[in-house]
């Protein structure tokens, strides 16, 4: 096995694991070669608490020889060097006195400083930056290096790009598949729902994971809502407001010292400006409550918004067969502010889809310093 197919192989080791079971650590795999670059050991972190990739690595390597002073790890993001839920992996590896260690991406987390300390212990570190490794854990390096939640867009429109009619009539533009795909991929796998008070009312939702053949699953839900309109008593019947157990709603709102009595809801202080909310305002406190990734689903403003202010990530566009031919219905995307066909947004296609007649787009949102 040489370096480049060492490398592929941890990273496809990696993508074994689920992501809600390691969230919010990120996707890491290894692999251990021995002298005749045969593999002797494998492994990736497949549990929030367990043991880390190496581990399983060198362990497995363990059963086959005592002396791992010829062999070489490949992991796909710098080891840990630090105490965490588990001890330091870069303690395992001097332990062992392996050879080399080649690292194919490196950890954004300021208290990770592997490499110095692996050198400093006579082992040989090569680092690769391997742009599929990064790839991988886009939104763990987010969290660490923008210091805030990796946000993911969902809309789903006519060809001609309306997400309702004239009226606001929106249901149903997807079809089950497509909407099953929310349930299952995208709701399932972060950690919250991002969404407006106008969006609840005009689509009567209640923001829950519903998958064909499974019980319903409660999320979190976060509603932008500044006048914290649903706190009054008319809206107490709304779907969002089912009994939950492990979940809450938070409403993001100016009005701070507002008393609330439900344990299941909390109010998140956000700065507000002509335009809507300001999302810098509560990144921080979002991150603070373990909302690492959130999905958005709303409508035009939220969807431009996030844009707008860079802090959109990624799209999942869904194109419906459908067309409006009604330049009154209400548009995915757009505000009111002029830009210039140069200072287009740039997006990068990761995959297609189709799901009957639908059509889902999935891109990265290429931020202004990507």
């Amino acid at each position: 096995m040489n370096k480049k197919e060492a490398i592929d192989y941890c990273i496809n080791l990696a993508k074994s694991a689920n992501e809600n079971e390691i969230r919010p650590n990120p996707f890491v795999g290894a692999v251990l070669l021995d002298e005749a670059n045969q593999i002797i050991g494998e492994g990736f972190h497949q549990k929030l608490g367990g043991p880390h990739a190496e581990v399983f690595a060198i362990e497995q390597a363990l059963q086959k020889t005592t002396d791992l002073s010829q062999a070489t790890i490949y992991i796909s993001l710098e080891p840990c060097s630090h105490f965490g839920k588990t001890p330091p992996c870069c303690d395992l590896i001097i332990k062992h006195g392996i050879k080399k260690v080649i690292i194919a991406s490196l950890d954004p987390n300021p208290k990770v400083e592997s490499v110095e300390k692996l050198r400093l212990a006579g082992i040989e570190v090569e680092i690769i930056n391997d742009p599929s490794a990064i790839t991988l854990n886009k939104r763990f390096f987010t969290q660490h290096i923008k210091l805030r939640p990796y946000f993911l867009l969902k809309t789903a429109s006519t060809i001609d790009g309306k997400i309702a009619d004239r009226n606001n009539h929106s249901k149903w533009i997807s079809n089950e598949d497509s909407r099953q795909f929310v349930h299952a991929q995208l709701r399932s796998n972060t950690d919250a729902i991002l969404t407006s008070y106008k969006t609840i009312l005009q689509d009567d939702a209640s923001f829950t994971i519903r998958i064909e053949g499974e019980p319903i699953k409660e999320t979190n839900l976060i509603i932008i809502d500044k006048e914290l309109t649903f706190l009054n008593t008319e809206y107490n019947k709304l779907p969002i407001f089912y009994n939950r157990t492990n979940t809450k709603i938070y409403f993001i709102t100016d009005k701070k010292n507002t008393p609330v009595n439900a344990s299941s809801i909390e109010l998140i202080e956000g700065d507000f400006n002509n335009e809507g909310l300001i999302f810098s305002s509560i990144t921080a406190q979002l991150m603070e409550k373990g909302f690492y990734s959130i999905l958005a689903e709303g409508g035009q403003k939220l969807n431009a918004s996030l844009i707008d202010q860079n802090m959109a990530d990624e799209l999942y566009w869904f194109i419906a067969p459908k067309l409006l031919n009604d330049q009154q219905a209400i548009p995915m995307l757009g505000i009111d502010k002029a830009n210039h066909l140069d200072n287009a947004y740039r997006l990068e296609l990761v995959d297609m889809k189709r799901f009957q007649e639908d059509i889902l787009l999935h891109y990265f949102i290429k931020q202004p310093l990507d």
